[in-house]
């Protein structure tokens, strides 16, 4: 009776977890880090195996995101930035790997806002 009262625990807190919003994934990829932001702002985010830096400028009814992106651990992962673009285009950067290995990107477009994010991925 002890047993299947443990395994009623164990599943209803996994039901909790999953219900709260909470999720077991597979995969052991960084959470994306990141955003958003308007004319002026600065960010340094950064996610295991890799940073970003980006700087928001506006000029003329334009926003634009400059910066670079860098791998910084020997893990078989690159690093990319990833930016959605007031007019809902997604930009990305190009990647960034191995170790050390440093990428610059710039995007503008029509607006005041970007929503951006560093984030590691499998090669």
């Amino acid at each position: 009776m002890r047993v299947r009262y443990k395994k009623a625990l164990v599943g209803s807190a996994a039901v909790a977890l999953l219900g709260a919003g909470v999720g077991f994934s597979p995969a052991a990829h960084a959470e994306p880090t990141g955003a958003r932001g308007g004319c002026g702002e600065n960010f340094n985010p950064t996610v295991p195996g890799g940073k970003a830096h980006w700087e928001l400028t506006c000029s003329g009814g334009k926003i634009t995101i400059e910066g670079t992106v860098t791998d910084t651990r020997n893990d078989g992962k690159c690093v990319k930035v990833k930016a959605q673009m007031p007019n809902g285009d997604t930009k990305r950067s190009k990647a960034a790997c191995p170790k050390g290995d440093k990428e610059k990107y710039k995007w503008s477009g029509r607006g005041s806002k970007i929503n951006a994010q560093v984030y590691t991925y499998d090669v």
